[in-house]
């Protein structure tokens, strides 16, 4: 027979430790269980999607950049390169492969021969890339033999030995005129008037080789390894347009290379820093010649980097 003593000690420790005391604490932990595996997998895809855009972020940025500040000139120097245009026509079109065959011994280039004996609007060059041909080549191509030659000597007109292939099944009707638009700034046909400031500003952009940097015409796009957009910007567009807002940046962004309110920008002062390309200071620009190269940058805006300027024949 048990105390009091002991069976009040059982019954206590029974009450504190007996299966009563254990059973409410099931359906608890149960619970806090399956709320945790509810949670595990939205937590871990959230974090997996978090991951890939960090991984993905600069790149899907820079192919943003790529497309907004995208225009004709910039889509259309590079169009040529992947065509093999500068093959024959050297380098963004400034010198013709040497051809034994063609009266001036080698493939015109763009900026010179080709439009100053072929090419005279828009029509022309559309003709030029889609046959391969114009009336003007083909005319010459097929002229009279050489006079000069000995009256014995065979009468065959004279072939170039590298024929201008024809392009018209190969490209899209917008390759087409990105190609154009190209060909106008790289060949000199589109141009600022004569005499004005913007003419001057052009002339002062070429002699500085503002171009070698900025593109031809000021078109942008070349590489910038480091830079928050991955390319250099133009003088027109968004991207300029984003960088320049009005002529007091302007002003600062040539003389010092800087602007003010990007340099004091944490973020943006980042990526200027580490962009391997800086923009130089021309401290040395007179007013007059500050002038110039902001009438020439506006001219640019205006017709969408020359392509729409006005041109000698019409299109």
């Amino acid at each position: 027979m048990k105390t009091e003593s002991g069976w009040n000690g059982d019954r206590i420790r029974s009450r504190l430790s007996g299966p009563s005391a254990e059973v409410p604490s099931a359906p608890f932990a149960g619970a806090a269980i399956s709320m945790n595996r509810r949670w595990a997998r939205p937590f871990l895809i959230a974090l997996l999607l978090l991951l890939a855009a960090l991984l993905a972020g600069p790149s899907l940025g820079r192919i943003y950049w790529a497309r907004r500040s995208s225009n004709p000139v910039r889509r259309g120097v590079t169009r040529a390169r992947e065509m093999g245009c500068y093959s024959c026509h050297g380098n963004l079109g400034t010198s013709g492969l040497k051809d034994p065959g063609a009266k001036s011994l080698e493939v015109p280039a763009w900026n010179g021969g080709l439009t100053m004996m072929y090419v005279e609007n828009d029509g022309d060059i559309r003709k030029l890339i889609r046959e391969g041909s114009v009336p003007e080549i083909e005319s010459s191509e097929s002229g009279p033999a050489d006079q000069t030659a000995p009256s014995t000597a065979p009468q065959t007109p004279a072939r170039p030995a590298v024929s201008m292939p024809a392009f018209e099944h190969v490209l899209r009707e917008s390759d087409l005129e990105d190609l154009v638009a190209a060909f106008k700034v790289l060949s000199d046909m589109s141009h600022p008037p004569a005499g004005g400031p913007e003419a001057r500003g052009l002339e002062l952009a070429r002699s500085w080789g503002c171009f070698s940097c900025h593109g031809p015409a000021g078109s942008g796009g070349l590489p910038n390894p480091g830079s928050f957009t991955g390319f250099i910007p133009g003088w027109y567009g968004a991207d300029y347009r984003d960088l320049v807002r009005g002529r007091e940046e302007f002003n600062r962004w040539i003389r010092s290379g800087a602007i003010p309110r990007l340099t004091r920008n944490r973020l943006a002062s980042y990526f200027i820093l580490r962009q391997r390309i800086q923009m130089p200071a021309y401290r040395n620009l007179t007013p007059s010649q500050l002038d110039d190269l902001w009438a020439y940058a506006r001219w640019l805006e205006r017709t969408g980097g020359g392509v729409n300027a006005e041109q000698k024949g019409g299109s």
